[in-house]
């Protein structure tokens, strides 16, 4: 007995441990990032309602953006992960150097893209104004693009090696410079203009350009990095460009769909009424900041397993795709104690429980909540099995999923009952659990298939 419960507490470590060691610093460096927004938001909000109601404009077009670039070079970690695992040093210099080329090749698009966003608001009916503002934000923001991508190509190197507390200490070196240079430009402070909006995209971009520059320099001299990239001016073959794009474009894809899914579902919300509209984004406040933590989780699964089906040990990563989900599942599980028992405190936060004003405010983010906490539950599996069958590069499977249970269950089902038939909007978010079920279900099946087969290879 004393040797069986030795032998699965050993077990449990050697599954655990690893994935906790890169999960931790990757979920401790997504709320210090997520902690810039916050600050500008603070900053522009004294500067009127119309500035900060233009920035949300900014900020829904640059997250949609930056999503979809994300998602791209998100396969950039799953296949220096898979090469660092097989022990090929050329393999990840090749995917570095073919991620840098891609990354220069994108910018001209994303800075067009942001020169004229203004044209795109306008069509979209956004007042004249307000994209006025927005448009001196984008601007300041179009030529930080490039630092932007080199960064985020390096983050996916130092993730691929599995070196997430050195992104982690990038973070917390980074954010005090962005909310700086955005409160000097903002505000005018140190002898600077005062730039208002502008200022919040300049220093954005200000920023982006010297940690881009710091990070790119210790790269370059870092015992544990140069051998890596001082080759990527060398021609090495082979070429790994196309699978870049193969792996990554369903990724982005996929991002993309589930962040206009809940825009759509806001906008469906604000149809219902204001009150609802106010709940609903109480709800999505708490979705979005808490399931950063599975996000982060789900991404250490991906590098993990990438390591091991590097290394052949295919029964090693299957069992840390279950970790993973073990992980993910019991997270969750606490945050929905809270949502069921602790709604009134959460909601505190936004508004006067205390105030009849808000009392149906009150009620409506009460019930939101309720049923966020059996979504977020089904999100945990769904976003773990994303990781794992992302570590074994089946990315296009996963975008199908959100497409056919978000879009084609989901949305539909929920604007139905809510709206025709009247149900309000509680309909909508059981309407998500519905979806989000039957990814769960598709997403199991497609995980055992795939890592049951003999196919199964690191390298291809």
């Amino acid at each position: 007995m004393n040797r069986q419960l030795t032998s699965r507490a050993l077990s449990f470590k050697a599954d655990f441990s690893p994935l906790l060691k890169l999960a931790i610093p990757l979920i401790l460096t997504g709320a210090i990032q997520s902690s810039l927004g916050f600050f500008e938001n603070v900053f522009l909000a004294q500067l009127g309602q119309q500035v900060l109601a233009a920035s949300a404009l900014v900020s829904w077009l640059f997250f949609t953006m930056i999503s979809l670039i994300f998602g791209i070079f998100g396969s950039v970690n799953v296949l220096i992960s898979h090469r660092y695992g097989a022990n090929d040093q050329l393999g990840i210099t090749g995917v570095l150097r073919d991620a840098l080329i891609l990354a220069i090749f994108l910018t001209p698009l994303a800075f067009l893209l942001f020169w004229n966003a203004s044209d795109i608001l306008l069509l979209f009916g956004q007042k004249p104004e307000l994209v006025a503002l927005a448009k001196l934000y984008l601007h300041g923001l179009a030529w930080g693009l490039f630092p932007k991508f080199i960064l985020i190509v390096a983050f996916e190197l130092l993730m691929g090696l599995g070196h997430s507390r050195m992104i982690l200490i990038v973070s917390m070196v980074s954010i005090p410079f962005y909310i700086l240079f955005s409160y000097i430009l903002i505000f005018g402070k140190f002898g600077f203009p005062m730039l208002a909006i502008a200022g919040a995209g300049w220093g954005m971009t200000i920023a982006d350009w010297i940690i881009t520059t710091i990070v790119c320099v210790l790269l370059w001299f870092s015992k544990s990095y140069r051998q890596y990239v001082r080759s990527v001016f060398a021609w090495i073959k082979p070429t790994y460009f196309w699978e870049i794009l193969h792996i990554g474009i369903p990724m982005g894809a996929m991002f993309c769909v589930e962040t206009g899914y809940f825009f759509m579902m806001t906008l469906a919300m604000g149809w219902i009424g204001v009150e609802t509209l106010a709940a609903n984004q109480i709800a999505m406040q708490y979705l979005g900041g808490l399931t950063s933590v599975v996000f982060s989780a789900s991404q250490a699964i991906s590098v993990r397993m990438g390591h091991l089906l590097g290394a052949n040990e295919i029964n090693a990563a299957k069992k840390a795709a279950y970790a993973g989900v073990v992980f993910s599942v019991t997270y969750m599980l606490l945050v929905a104690l809270l949502y069921w028992f602790t709604p009134r405190t959460l909601i505190s936060v936004d508004f006067n429980p205390d105030n009849p004003v808000n009392e149906e405010i009150i009620q409506l983010a009460t019930v939101f909540l309720f049923i966020c906490a059996f979504f977020q539950i089904l999100e945990a599996i769904r976003l773990s099995l994303f990781g794992a069958l992302r570590g074994l590069k089946d990315t296009r499977f996963t975008l199908v999923t959100s497409i056919i249970c978000f879009w084609c269950i989901a949305l539909p089902a929920g604007y139905y009952f809510s709206i025709p038939l009247g149900f309000g909007g509680e309909a909508f978010w059981w309407a998500m659990v519905a979806g989000a079920f039957c990814s769960v279900v598709l997403l199991v099946r497609r995980f055992h298939s795939i890592i049951s087969s003999s196919h199964v290879t690191s390298v291809p």
